[in-house]
């Protein structure tokens, strides 16, 4: 009876911070929503509407088809094509199944098929993972004579459970030359390497001929063996000439450099390499090249790939660099490789898409990707060119300032080494990124590979400490880039933005995941658990909408399961190991314990004029 007289209302508890803290809340929580959104259908957009057009070739539309109706298949090669030689060419495509093959490109090159050089680099792979790569790459559906194998070595290196080591493995598959007779052992050629002090002097040797390929023809091959000085090769057995992944790179776009600039000075390893790859290609200028594949050597590429790739950077000349699909071979060896399945198909699929939308893609992964050495001058105006304007060239992958960055021997902060040392790949994406705004990094999704990734949770979990330190440092190198295009909210910059913050909170935010799970239980649903299960499994409906491999709906349930993996464990593990620059247990060589370290501590003092260079 009191209450009901003379109670006349309450005094509001939410004080002015509650609301703010509201309202913050709110506005944060619509802005990801959207960006989520946003991120799907542009997705979306960008398989239904630009994929069959990025490699759109009109003398063969059949091919090329908006990607949702192509069911494109990896061929699947037997055994016993492989082992009998003496099998017949219709036997054997019809094993290969290349049922959307009509007639092979090998041997009838269009004068508009430029020159390409396919780089694959070694370290302690096994003779069968390097032929296998080397194998796939020359059979790929393009002219022979317009491929140039070329294989880099780091190092007189043999990996462990390995017979033979790896430049043993990798002049074994060189046939002789076009005379018929072998090129005989060739002397070492000095270069300077991307190393402190006398180590930036290396040496190196060059072999080169022919691979003969499983499909009857022959590919121009040159193979560059790093060995270090004699006396290096005394007292480092086992690891002489090893200057690491981005030195191996570097041989090649120095060389480039070199030959295409009229006052760029030549190495005796430069000199040595023009000579070589003149010879056994038909007198054509190593200048011609005008495109580099990068590969991995435990890499199989699809027999389509470098024509679709290829196709691409001829449709659009704005194109400075792009990626294939890279998916795993090896899928069902153990629980830690089913759980990366789905990783590696949505961050292809869902961000590489997005981001090729607008031209930005963030990384170009190292296994398999594509640059553009150099490229036509960009028009603005109307106005045809003159033949002279129309020949000139511009440098994109041998961008003078590029090299000068991507060279960088002085690594002695925590940032440079988490940039040069673990994630050299995606550092060369975001330096062409920032030197070249008005081009485009694309991905496409016709062209596939397949890599073997890792079994064992150690050695996953040394590769990803490398992965995530260097993305986050890489992350922070992008938001200083002022060309990206967008406004605010609305811009590849605020995409980075989000991104970094999501990869540096991932561990807390998988915690603060299951609690909400754990109050939802007991409380109840709410709004934001709605938003955590619409993210979560929005994918599967991607994939029904967009590529129809629907048995990646059920890898995405074993991807689910392992998110305390993914999210909690990786990244505490590669912040607690933030000043590791090793490559830990990733790569292992016979006699040493752990991996490959880094080349960043100095040894002795490199004397000036030690390589002699020349014009």
């Amino acid at each position: 009876c009191l209450a009901q007289r003379y109670i006349v209302g309450y005094v509001d508890r939410a004080s002015v911070g509650c609301s703010a803290t509201q309202f913050i809340q709110g506005a944060i929580l619509v802005i990801i929503v959207l960006l989520l959104v946003t991120r799907f259908v542009m997705a979306f957009i960008f398989y239904w509407c630009l994929a069959g057009h990025i490699v759109f070739d009109k003398d063969n539309q059949e091919l090329h088809l908006p990607y949702r109706k192509r069911r494109h298949r990896k061929p699947k090669v037997l055994a016993s094509s492989v082992a009998n030689p003496n099998v017949s060419q219709t036997t054997f495509e019809a094993n290969l199944n290349m049922t959307l093959l009509t007639s092979s490109r090998r041997n009838a090159p269009l004068k508009s098929d430029p020159f390409v050089i396919i780089l694959v680099t070694c370290y302690s792979e096994t003779i069968e993972s390097i032929q296998k790569t080397v194998d796939s790459l020359a059979r790929t559906d393009y002219p022979d004579m317009r491929k140039l194998l070329f294989i880099v070595c780091d190092g007189l290196v043999t990996g462990s459970d390995c017979p033979q080591s790896t430049p043993e493995a990798v002049i074994s598959l060189i046939s002789k030359d076009s005379n018929g007779q072998d090129s005989g052992t060739p002397s070492r050629q000095s270069y300077l390497a991307i190393a402190d002090g006398e180590r930036q002097h290396n040496m190196a040797t060059v072999h080169h001929g022919y691979y003969d390929h499983s499909a009857g023809g022959k590919v121009p091959m040159v193979a560059v063996i790093k060995c270090g000085s004699l006396d290096e090769e005394n007292t480092n057995r086992g690891r002489s000439g090893n200057r690491g992944k981005r030195d191996s790179q570097m041989i090649l776009m120095n060389f480039l450099s070199s030959v295409n600039f009229n006052d760029g000075r030549m190495t005796p390893l430069d000199f040595d390499l023009a000579t070589k790859i003149q010879s056994i290609n038909g007198d054509v200028s190593p200048s011609e090249y005008s495109l580099v594949l990068m590969v991995d050597a435990d890499t199989a590429v699809d027999e389509l790939s470098l024509y679709f790739m290829v196709q691409a950077m001829k449709n659009d000349s704005k194109i400075m660099g792009l990626c294939g699909e890279t998916r795993i071979e090896n899928k069902k060896d153990s629980w830690v490789t089913q759980i990366q399945v789905f990783e590696y198909y949505i961050s292809h699929h869902l961000g590489k898409a997005f981001e090729s939308v607008f031209g930005g893609v963030t990384c170009l992964p190292g296994c398999f990707s594509m640059y553009r050495i150099k490229g036509d001058k960009l028009r603005t105006g109307r106005d045809k060119p003159s033949p002279e304007e129309a020949r000139e060239m511009v440098p994109l992958l041998i961008h003078p300032e590029i090299m000068s960055y991507y060279k960088e021997y002085i690594v002695d902060t925590l940032h440079k080494k988490n940039l040069l040392l673990l994630g050299e790949d995606r550092y060369l994406t975001t330096l062409m990124l920032s030197r070249c705004p008005k081009r485009r990094m694309i991905f496409v999704p016709q062209a596939q590979c397949e890599t073997t990734v890792p079994d064992k949770f150690e050695v996953l979990l040394s590769q990803r400490r490398r992965w995530i330190n260097s993305t986050i440092h890489n992350l922070l190198e992008l938001l200083m880039v002022n060309n990206l295009c967008g406004v605010f909210c609305l811009s590849m910059k605020f995409v980075i933005l989000l991104e970094l913050i999501g990869t540096v909170v991932l561990p807390i935010a998988v915690s603060l995941m299951f609690v909400l799970l754990v109050a939802a239980f007991f409380v109840g649903p709410t709004l934001p658990l709605y938003q955590l299960l619409a993210t979560l499994f929005c994918p599967a409906f991607f994939i029904l909408i967009t590529t129809y491999e629907w048995e990646y709906v059920g890898w995405m349930f074993v991807y689910l399961a392992a998110l305390p993996v993914w999210n909690f464990v990786l990244p505490l593990y590669a912040f607690w190991h933030f000043d590791d620059f090793s490559w830990g247990a990733t790569r292992q060589v016979a006699g040493e314990a752990g991996g490959a370290k880094d080349h960043s501590n100095r040894h002795g003092r490199y004397e000036t004029g030690a390589v002699v260079t020349r014009t």
